[in-house]
C-alpha cells in the first residue's frame, strides 16, 4: 500500500455501526473509505442473536431479506430462572454469525461505492487546529499510511486505547465481559427456541445457548462488572463456564466443540466515551451503546450508524465539523436511546439477586400479561423502566 489517501469521510471499524453509516453515506454520493483491521470475513464474539428492532432497522435500509435470507429463524426466547422456573416470550428472531452479518453490511456498503481496506491498524489521529482530520496507521507490512479525511468515525467497539488517542476516552474500564463457543448437539433439541439460563453464579449476567442451525449452538455467558463484587469462578478461568451452569453442562456433555472459547470486553449504559469531538463522532460500542443487563448492542449499534450518516451528509453539505453541527449526533441518540439505557440498568441492579429473578420470571411464566409487557420492553416499544422502577415492579407483581 502505497501513499496516502484522501476521502470525504473516514469510518475506522467495519462492524455494524460503522458499515451502516459507510452504507448510507455512500448512497448519497459521499466518498467514505471503511478501514479495520481485521481482513474479512473475520470472527466476532458476541451471542449471534437478532432481535426484532435490529431486523426492523435493517428493512429500513432494504437489507432485512438478505439477512433473512442467511439467517437461521427462531419463534422464542425461553428464560430459566436461578430455581429452575421456565417462561417462554415468543416473537419473530433470528441467529446469524457475526462473522456473516459483518461481511454481508461491509459487502453492502462496498456495493454503494464504499472502499474497504482491510489489515489497517490505526494507530493515532491526525489533528490540525484541534480538530481531527483523519488518522495515522500502519498496514500487515508495518508500512505507514496516513489517511486525510474530513470527518472520522470511530466505530473500534470497547477498545479503550483507540478511545484514549483520539482524546475522547472518560472511562477506560469497560462493563462486562462476554465469553462464547460454538459446538455441535449430537443429540436432538429444539432449534427454535434462544435459551437465556439466569444462573445465581453469573446474576446479573446469564448463560445463553443459541441455535444457528444444523445442530450447530453458540453458546456463552455475559458477565456485567458493574456492582458485582467480584468476578465469578469456574475453575482457573472462564474457558469452562459451560460445564458449571445447568443446563449447559447437560446438553454439552456429549457435544463436539467446534471453535475454541473466545472473551471479549463490552461497554454499555452510554458511558465511558464522549460522542463527538471537533471532525470526530465515536459509534457503537465503542460509545457504549450496548444494553446494559441484556447485553444486546446490534440494534443500538445500528441506529448509531443510521444516525452518524444523516449528521455527516449535513456537516460536508456545510463544510461544518464542529459541536454546531456534530453535537446533534449525540442529542439524538439520547432522545431515542436514553430510556432503554436507564431502564435496563435498573434492571441490572435487581438481577444481581437471587430472589428477585426467581419472583419476575416466575410472575411471567404465570401471567400472560406480564410477558406481554416483557415482549413490548423486547420490541423497544416500552420503556424498561415501567417494570424495573419500584413504580413499575408494583404494577407488575399486583397483575394476577
Amino acid at each position: 500500500m502505497k501513499g496516502d489517501l484522501q476521502t470525504d469521510v473516514l469510518v475506522v471499524g467495519a462492524g455494524p455501526a460503522g458499515c451502516m453509516a459507510a452504507l448510507g453515506l455512500a448512497r448519497q454520493g459521499i466518498d467514505v473509505v471503511v478501514a479495520d483491521r481485521s481482513q474479512f470475513p473475520r470472527e466476532k464474539v458476541c451471542g449471534d442473536g437478532l432481535l426484532e428492532d435490529s431486523l426492523q432497522i435493517l428493512e429500513v435500509v432494504g437489507l432485512g431479506s438478505a439477512v433473512k435470507e442467511k439467517a437461521h429463524p427462531i419463534r422464542s426466547i425461553l428464560f430459566v430462572a436461578p430455581n429452575g422456573t421456565e417462561c417462554e416470550l415468543e416473537g419473530d428472531y433470528y441467529t446469524l454469525p457475526r462473522k456473516e452479518l459483518d461481511a454481508l453490511l461491509l459487502s453492502e456498503a462496498c456495493k454503494e461505492g464504499a472502499r474497504f481496506l482491510g489489515g489497517i491498524t490505526v494507530s493515532e489521529p491526525l489533528v490540525q487546529s484541534g480538530r481531527c482530520v483523519g488518522t495515522l496507521g500502519f498496514d500487515e507490512e508495518g508500512r505507514q499510511i496516513n489517511i486525510a479525511a474530513k470527518l472520522v468515525f470511530l466505530a473500534t467497539g470497547a477498545n479503550a486505547r483507540i478511545l484514549r488517542v483520539f482524546g475522547v476516552l472518560q472511562n477506560r474500564n469497560h462493563s462486562a465481559i462476554g465469553v462464547r463457543g460454538y459446538f455441535r448437539l449430537t443429540e436432538t433439541i429444539d432449534e427454535s427456541s434462544m435459551v437465556v439460563i439466569y444462573d445465581k453464579r453469573l446474576l446479573p449476567g446469564y448463560g445463553w445457548m443459541f441455535p444457528l442451525g444444523q445442530g450447530i449452538f453458540n453458546v456463552g455467558c455475559g458477565i456485567f462488572l458493574d456492582g458485582r463484587k467480584k468476578m465469578p469462578r469456574f475453575g482457573h478461568n472462564l474457558t469452562g463456564f459451560y460445564k458449571h451452569i445447568q443446563p449447559l453442562a447437560r446438553y454439552l456433555q456429549m457435544a463436539e466443540q467446534i471453535a475454541p472459547i473466545s472473551a471479549a470486553p463490552m461497554r454499555t449504559g452510554f458511558q465511558g466515551a464522549r460522542a463527538y469531538a471537533p471532525g470526530l463522532l465515536v459509534l457503537g460500542e465503542a460509545l457504549g451503546l450496548t444494553f446494559p443487563f441484556i447485553g444486546e448492542g446490534v440494534s443500538s449499534a445500528l441506529e448509531s450508524g443510521r444516525v452518524a450518516a444523516s449528521v455527516a451528509l449535513e456537516a460536508v453539505e456545510k463544510n461544518d465539523f464542529t459541536g454546531s453541527t456534530l453535537g446533534k449526533y449525540e442529542g439524538i441518540l439520547r432522545k431515542t436511546m436514553n430510556g432503554r439505557q436507564q431502564g435496563y440498568q435498573s434492571a441490572q441492579r435487581l438481577f444481581r439477586f437471587t430472589s428477585f429473578a426467581n419472583l419476575l420470571i416466575g410472575k411471567a411464566a404465570r401471567n400472560p400479561d406480564v410477558r406481554g409487557v416483557a415482549r413490548q420492553i423486547v420490541l423497544g416499544e416500552r420503556d424498561p423502566l415501567d417494570v424495573f422502577s419500584l413504580r413499575g415492579m408494583l404494577r407488575v407483581l399486583l397483575l394476577r
